[in-house]
């Protein structure tokens, strides 16, 4: 069968075209969600650091210092609870702390800027960029000090991890843990942008 050279190069074309397009959708496409094993890996890690991190306020009856005792939440890309462990013990007021902790890192990091709870803290003070950020998005309520850590895959942003329990270094040590292999890429994490001028963690 004999085949027009211009019909040949109208079927590459379309084929080249077709094949480009979908690369552009590939690349503009976000990450893929947490899967069921990520999220029991990030609850694991975090609720093993847990158990080894003296706590800042917790004594036996003989006064001597225990582990601490967390909420652990992990919430997705859109902010939506995804994972939670709750440690026997734990103060029932640190389940929503734990949530907004991991919605509020969610919520102010993106795939090109990363942002934790304890970097609200100095950009929320009167004066700063971000002065009365707390009355913004109260039906999932925000929290300006530590605890609360961004997730990224591959450089993307999947999700947050939110923590309290304890003091807030004892939380933010236990997000830390738990965030471990899923961490934001430096460039982009706001110790970096800002040249230390704004903390990530402590």
């Amino acid at each position: 069968m004999k085949r027009h050279p211009r019909a040949v190069q109208a079927v590459l074309a379309v084929v080249v075209l077709g094949s480009a397009a979908g690369l552009i959708v590939a690349a503009t496409r976000p990450a893929p969600p947490l899967g069921a094993d990520e999220i029991t890996k990030i609850l694991d890690q975090a609720e093993q650091a847990a158990k080894k991190e003296e706590s800042l306020l917790r004594v036996n009856a003989d006064g001597k210092k225990q582990p601490t005792r967390m909420h652990i939440v992990v919430v997705d890309r859109g902010g939506r609870p995804v994972g939670q462990r709750s440690m026997a013990d734990a103060w029932v007021g640190s389940i929503a702390i734990a949530r907004s902790k991991a919605f509020t890192a969610l919520a102010f990091s993106s795939n090109e800027n990363a942002l934790t709870t304890r970097s609200l803290g100095p950009l929320s003070q009167p004066g700063g960029p971000l002065w009365n950020i707390g009355n913004s998005n109260r039906q999932d309520g925000l929290i300006e000090f530590p605890g609360g850590l961004p997730l990224y895959h591959n450089g993307e942003l999947v999700g947050a991890i939110g923590v309290s329990g304890d003091g807030v270094d004892q939380d933010e040590k236990v997000a830390e843990a738990g965030a471990k292999g899923f961490e934001a890429p430096k460039a982009i994490r706001i110790d970096t942008v800002t040249n230390n001028g704004v903390p990530y963690t402590k």
